[in-house]
């Protein structure tokens, strides 16, 4: 398939586009979608009491003020805080927490606070999503013991899932725009307020969300994706292109790396993608599979879906990349200033993974939230051998409304005996991503892509 060809089309054709339990399991309905959900499966209805109002089309539209290709405006600025969560009220609230939220409210009584907004239900995805989806939901099916799917392209493949990994696939789906590109930042805080930057280049070309692909054409690829560091100065010019795989047991993922001391190409080996592998830049924090939360193959672990619940989540996190912000005012210290970050109750989907006999990780069980509206995982609690909570991370959902679509468009993961934490993605100091880059096409990517950008 000639990628360069299929960039052109994708391009005309983003011209024409300008009933649960409460842990229960979803059912599969040969007439999805129905209207007790929404065209990925959330159910469309408010809970019980109202708190989680009904779906009724997300944020389909930039708000007033907002300049195309700037900061997003955020479209809730006037929303006052509900109530706040501390040590002192934390048993009043706990059965909407996740593990990682109450060990940080114990371990910070004085500091840590969880600000709760009121909920809006704003995700959104573009109608060729919906449609695939649609799609998807009557012709997409779990293979390969479960590492693998078929019969799914495009949109969400399942949306009324029965299974753990039918939920992980979901995640590992969502929809991030067909050419993404953005200057980010990140790096390690220590307990002293010392702090390690991290600058990068992100690109990303989709394969699997190419509306005209169907999925033999995939080829086992989700997307391919390049990034290159600045800083800080010891991986200043270190760069990767990298195809990330939908079965990773049959196939990992693959690509290449570029040395700029050697001012060489080199294949990664393909430890460089396993599970424990170190990430670049991240103090021995980062290992592979934590990127968006979970991105690793799925064959260490025996997965379970426990099934639904209500809990406090990032949402709507346009506060924490507000342009009047500095970085020192959101990275403070042990944990994200808590002045900037909005929690709102939204319904999630729950899986738990234990590490199987015989299998080494750094996490022997892992718990894993996924956000209703967009399938993105928006927490993990990570227990070590000794089954203690010893890690945690958390995924800030916002909508970038002008496309629609709903990205984590950042994460933190917290160390609980160090008191360090790692943030990735961070858009605060560089605006938000093109999620239509179209300077984003097949030479991009590979090889040539790195030798040609580093020889520079």
């Amino acid at each position: 398939m000639n990628l360069r060809t299929d960039t052109a089309r994708t391009l005309a054709f983003e011209l024409l586009f300008m009933g649960f339990a409460a842990t229960g399991i979803a059912f599969a309905d040969p007439n999805f979608p129905n209207v007790n959900q929404t065209p990925i499966g959330a159910e469309k209805g408010a809970n019980q009491n109202g708190v989680i109002p009904e779906w009724t089309g997300g944020l389909t539209e930039p708000p007033k003020g907002y300049t195309e290709g700037g900061y997003h405006v955020d479209p809730y600025k006037d929303d006052q805080i509900n109530f706040t969560i501390s040590a002192k009220n934390l048993n009043d609230h706990a059965a909407k927490l996740t593990g990682i939220q109450k060990a940080l409210l114990t371990k910070y009584p004085e500091e840590f606070v969880i600000n709760v907004f009121p909920t809006r239900r704003s995700c959104a995805y573009p109608e060729f999503i919906y449609e695939a989806t649609a799609k998807n939901a009557k012709n997409a099916k779990v293979i390969d013991q479960g590492y693998g799917f078929s019969g799914a392209s495009a949109g969400f493949p399942f949306p009324q899932p029965k299974s753990a990994f039918e939920v992980l696939f979901n995640h590992e789906t969502s929809y991030f725009g067909l050419r993404y590109s953005a200057k980010i930042s990140g790096g390690t805080m220590n307990p002293d307020g010392t702090f390690t930057r991290t600058v990068r280049r992100d690109r990303r070309l989709a394969f699997y969300h190419q509306p005209d692909y169907s999925s033999p054409e995939l080829d086992n690829r989700y997307f391919v994706w390049r990034a290159e560091w600045t800083e800080p100065p010891l991986a200043k010019g270190q760069a990767f292109s990298a195809t990330n795989t939908i079965n990773q047991v049959k196939q990992p993922r693959f690509g290449f790396m570029w040395n700029p001391d050697t001012q060489r190409v080199f294949t990664a080996p393909s430890s460089s993608y396993e599970y424990t592998a170190p990430m670049m830049t991240s103090q021995g924090m980062r290992i592979s599979d934590d990127m968006f939360l979970f991105n690793g193959a799925p064959d260490q672990y025996d997965w379970k879906l426990v099934g639904k619940k209500e809990i406090y989540i990032p949402y709507n996190s346009y506060a924490a990349t507000d342009p009047t912000l500095k970085l020192g005012d959101l990275l403070r210290p042990r944990f994200l200033n808590p002045e900037h970050i909005r929690y709102e109750l939204h319904r999630v989907w729950v899986i738990e993974g234990k590490l199987k006999p015989g299998k080494s990780h750094k996490f022997a069980k892992r718990t894993i939230y996924f956000d209703e509206d967009s399938w993105i995982a928006v927490a993990t609690d990570l227990f070590d051998q000794n089954n203690t909570l010893t890690h945690g991370q958390f995924g800030f959902i916002k909508n970038y409304y002008e496309h629609p679509t709903c990205i984590q468009d950042f994460d933190v993961l917290y160390e609980l005996d160090s008191g360090r934490y790692n943030v990735d993605n961070l858009k605060l100091e560089f605006g938000p991503a093109n999620l239509s880059d179209p300077d984003v096409t097949s030479r991009s990517f590979g090889s040539g892509a790195l030798r040609r950008s580093g020889s520079r």
